[in-house]
């Protein structure tokens, strides 16, 4: 790897997941003789990734490195941040690092993968500094949608380094301290070397509404109801249960939670301090189904159209305790997230559809984002004066307008790097720069697999999805390898079956003297495959314009 420093302290930054995307946050900071990694999200899956769970970062470049890798450092306890946690410890086991909220769903988590007695899990507070390896970290407050966010300093030979990890500026949040700007001047009081900034919200204007915004809502919303309400959130929206709580005790109903993650994150944060919600409030969904209407408000998960969640479920009316009535208001107490609108509006126009009243965030405000837009983005670069600045966390438009913000503040045109996953940025005091570049794309998860972009599986299932597939069958002489009668030829999800049945037997036909003619020579299993899935993909392709997934089988006689 050629550098562009040559004595002088430097540090490398190594982005392998989140940016140029929204998800799989992973960001790798090295210097000679240690290694921090920031986050190990994962990445929902998007519509051409078809049976795939999620979606998480390449980690080889860590694993080549794993004897300079000290510690995994957690700003906050979002899947996105989070959720590939023990993907990465199953090949890199160190110590991890985490505020409480975070590490709490993170023992839920490594437990699940029966990993928590194999992992040393450290719960960090704002203010807290730990020494790593030459590194010194200290975590800060930030306000975000998740309790117990934070930000870290990291203090290196080279200089501080920055990492906002997600916030807002939110002077009044309804749980948590609000983002601490003052202990981020005070430490960057010589400047930040880099700054590396949530980009999310970059392109907009003025400053992200707070959530009280939604506490003055969210109540009337309810109170107005003649009827059951159901709120669909985020289970990471703690402080979105708080308020649901609040309006349930104010306008007399009681509060059934439902789905795993909601019931769960609801008992953590209780645990925790961050809901303060009465026993008695809390009912069972038989409970709910026996109380009049007016008297219930359920809360669930669902907003972002996720398949098995209670909303959904509700929309399909398969959901094993609630139905949905004609006198529902449901209110959707989210944003949809960029990739989800058609699941979320078909779950809409479902709940429509079996009379319920949709109320969402295009209405009226049920919900508030919690990333900083330019102005607080602006805020924090006066704050920390860096010299170097990396936007990290959005897609590659957003990381741009962060940039350019930064130039603007007075950062150096040649010193804000837009990068993109994969990139290996070098800088010391007096310069920096790309000075190389590794793999680092996707890596999809299905049950027990992992495959990376370069295999076949999502390919073939892209095209099953758009295409259907043929299934070539044909024997062979076990003495001589000649081709034994005719090959079979079916089809499922192709054609419609009135047209298949003559399309087939033509196929059949064109196949069968090329076959003929291969197997009469030897060849190769591969090279045979090639020959059926071209001389079959164009006779195909020539007749109907698509081109199905072809699957050869040969039978020995």
């Amino acid at each position: 790897m050629t550098s562009i420093t040559n004595d002088a302290p430097w540090i490398r930054v190594v982005p392998l997941g989140g940016l140029g995307e929204i998800g799989k946050n992973m960001m790798v900071l090295e210097t000679v003789d240690d290694i921090v990694v920031i986050d190990a999200g994962v990445l929902f899956p998007e519509w051409n990734m078809p049976g795939i769970d999620v979606v998480i970062p390449d980690m080889d470049y860590l694993e080549e490195n794993a004897d300079r890798v000290r510690a995994l450092l957690i700003t906050h306890g979002h899947e996105d941040h989070i959720g590939a946690v023990p993907h990465f410890l199953k090949r890199v086991n160190v110590p991890v690092y985490a505020p409480a909220m975070a590490e709490a769903l993170l023992h839920e988590k490594l437990r699940q993968a029966r990993m928590r007695d194999e992992v040393e899990l450290t719960v960090i507070h704002p203010g807290e500094q730990h020494d790593i390896g030459d590194i010194k970290v200290e975590w800060f407050a930030v306000c975000h949608s998740v309790p117990d966010s934070t930000g870290i300093a990291i203090d290196t030979p080279a200089g501080v380094v920055i990492h906002t990890g997600d916030f807002k500026l939110d002077n009044a949040p309804v749980v948590g301290p609000p983002s601490d700007l003052g202990v981020l001047a005070d430490i960057c009081q010589d400047g930040a070397l880099l700054l590396m900034a949530d980009s999310t919200y970059s392109e907009y204007e003025g400053y992200s509404p707070s959530d009280r915004e939604v506490v003055e809502n969210l109540p009337d919303l309810i109170g107005a109801a003649s009827d059951r309400v159901i709120v669909s959130s985020f289970a990471s929206q703690i402080a979105r249960i708080q308020i649901v709580a609040d309006a349930c005790i104010e306008h007399g109903r009681k509060l059934c939670v439902l789905g795993r993650s909601m019931i769960n994150n609801t008992k953590i944060g209780r645990d925790l301090g961050h809901i303060d919600v009465p026993n008695d409030l809390i009912i069972t969904a038989a409970e709910a189904n026996s109380l009049p209407g007016d008297k219930v408000v359920i809360l669930t998960t669902g907003s972002q159209g996720e398949p098995q969640s209670g909303l959904v479920r509700m929309s399909r009316n398969d959901h094993r305790d609630i139905k949905i009535q004609d006198s529902d208001t449901i209110i959707m107490s989210a944003s949809t997230i960029p990739g989800n609108e058609v699941p979320v509006n078909d779950s809409i126009n479902e709940l429509v559809r079996l009379g319920a009243r949709v109320i969402t965030n295009r209405e009226t405000r049920t919900h508030v984002p919690g990333h900083a837009r330019k102005e607080e983005l602006r805020m924090l670069l006066n704050a920390t004066r860096p010299k170097y600045f990396v936007p990290i966390h959005g897609e590659y438009r957003m990381l741009k307008a962060h940039a350019n913000l930064a130039i603007s503040t007075g950062v150096a045109p040649e010193n804000a790097f837009v990068l993109t996953d994969g990139d290996i940025l070098e800088i010391d005091a007096n310069s920096g720069g790309i000075v190389d570049r590794i793999e680092a794309g996707h890596i999809f998860v299905h049950g027990l697999g992992l495959w990376d972009e370069s295999g076949n599986v999502v390919v073939e299932r892209r095209s099953l999805q758009h295409n259907g597939v043929v299934t070539v069958a044909f024997s062979r002489d076990t003495v001589d390898g000649s081709l034994v009668g005719k090959p079979k030829i079916v089809s499922a999800g192709f054609v419609h079956i009135e047209d298949a049945d003559g399309l087939l037997r033509e196929t059949e036909d064109a196949l069968t003297p090329v076959l003929d003619q291969h197997l009469k020579k030897p060849i190769e299993w591969g090279e045979l495959e090639d020959v059926v899935r071209t001389t079959v993909g164009s006779f195909l392709g020539r007749r109907t314009k698509r081109r199905p997934l072809i699957i050869t089988s040969a039978i020995d006689v």
